[in-house]
């Protein structure tokens, strides 16, 4: 007598393939407006700093966001001040700032909440553990 063979749910499962994945993300990422290349890498090292200084867990106060967006605005400013602006049209001429800065704040969201994400998804235990 032959006994059926046991489906594991995870054996159905396809393989992930991680570089597909990283070259769906390349792909996606070339179509960022040229000011998100600019101004990514100063949010990220200023999340680096605050998360060196105070724990991955840290939030931030509304006053320590608009601190950092200002920071963030006043180097973009006196870096790129009208240089390639294309993407900036439509936007207010007479106080790039504002739009500057709100950029700024909403990538500084969106990475400590990533940041978050990771740490979590990374804490939890693994899908099999067996107790004997």
């Amino acid at each position: 007598m032959s006994m059926p063979m046991m489906i594991m749910p995870m054996m159905m499962m396809p393989m992930c393939d991680d570089e597909d994945d990283d070259e769906e993300d390349e792909d996606l990422k070339i179509m960022y407006p040229k000011i998100y290349s600019i101004i990514y890498p100063m949010v990220k090292n200023h999340c680096d700093m605050m998360e060196s200084m105070y724990g991955i867990m840290h939030s931030p106060s509304k006053d320590e966001i608009d601190n950092m967006c200002k920071e963030v605005s006043d180097n973009y400013e006196k870096h790129y001040k009208d240089g390639d602006d294309e993407d900036m049209r439509g936007t207010f001429r007479q106080d790039r700032r504002v739009p500057i800065h709100d950029l700024a704040r909403i990538l500084f969201i969106r990475d400590l909440h990533e940041r978050r994400r990771r740490r979590r998804r990374r804490r939890r235990r693994p899908m099999f553990h067996h107790v004997y």
